[in-house]
């Protein structure tokens, strides 16, 4: 069976934790995605501090920066290549063996493969490894194209929340997940953690990474964490029911009306029991009121209607 190493999307939201949010974010998981290089390559000395920060067996994957993806799409050229090439020294420097390349959904899958044919040409790679993740979905890709992306090495990157990749690298598997929810608000229900489980343990990779992302990625990647070690899927909150609810709610601006509630706190887990769980919509739809004033005044509605069921 493949070994499963679960990470996220960054550590950025350890901050609030600690003065090295690297080092606490490395002491819970195994492994990060670099998502900030999409944006900007950090200096070199910067990424030899995150090296000496964390374990010796902790793993660094890189995200490709947007010039290579998306401004210049692939298209081969001096360019492209020496920036390609300084992702190579910062993996060297990360000791990663994965750039993830996240492409725009505008682009299609054979021209995406004839572009990265093209740059393979011009680069040696060494033992890094590209992971692919084309936005216009691998449904799209006729038999031909994704026998040649298999050819060259490329690692398939797929939502295991979603979908299976479309072939098996030998060495690596990796996953990107978001979940089912509009622009990354949402958190893994324990179906979604067990159908990511399994679709792990089908793979016929040796190693298989797991990246979660979104709004929920470290509390998600947790329980996964846990459901792989322990076997069970821990609750999400330290209570149950409205006791849960309130929990869940206590970021929650008032006043507010029943609408802005659930849109913007029903994607939130709430535990009913320690082996049940359910979005916040569930019970926020039941509310009698169309606006309410504090998070006191909506509890005590349903404490009261509980209490009478």
């Amino acid at each position: 069976m493949a070994e499963i190493i679960i990470g996220c999307g960054g550590w950025s939201y350890f901050q609030a934790l600690g003065e090295d949010p690297l080092k606490l974010y490395s002491l819970a998981f195994r492994f990060v995605e670099v998502n900030s290089t999409f944006y900007s390559l950090p200096d070199i000395g910067v990424a030899a501090s995150w090296r000496r920060r964390v374990p010796s067996g902790f793993e660094f994957s890189i995200k490709a920066n947007r010039l290579i993806t998306h401004k210049w799409r692939l298209t081969p050229s001096s360019q492209l290549i020496e920036l390609l090439e300084k992702h190579l020294e910062l993996c060297r420097i990360l000791k990663s063996r994965i750039i993830v390349l996240e492409v725009p959904r505008g682009m299609r899958l054979k021209e995406i493969t004839i572009n990265l044919s093209k740059i393979l040409e011009h680069v040696d790679l060494g033992d890094v490894r590209l992971a692919l993740e084309p936005r216009c979905g691998w449904a799209a890709g006729s038999t031909e194209t994704i026998e040649a992306l298999r050819s060259m090495n490329i690692i398939p990157v797929a939502d295991y929340s979603k979908e299976d990749p479309p072939y098996d690298d030998e060495e690596i598997a990796y996953s990107r997940i978001f979940g089912r929810g509009e622009h990354n608000v949402y958190q893994l229900t324990d179906d979604d953690l067990k159908e990511i489980k399994g679709r792990a343990e089908r793979r016929k990779s040796k190693r298989v990474y797991l990246s979660f992302h979104g709004i929920a990625m470290y509390l998600d990647a947790a329980r996964m964490e846990r459901f792989l070690k322990k076997g069970e899927l821990p609750p999400v909150t330290s209570r149950f029911g409205i006791d849960s609810l309130e929990e869940a709610l206590r970021d929650a601006r008032f006043p507010a009306t029943k609408q802005e509630l659930i849109k913007r706190h029903g994607w939130k887990l709430i535990d009913i029991d320690p082996k049940t769980r359910v979005p916040a919509s569930v019970i926020l739809k039941q509310l009698k009121k169309d606006a309410y004033t504090s998070l006191e005044e909506l509890i005590m509605e349903l404490r009261r209607r509980f209490e009478k069921a």
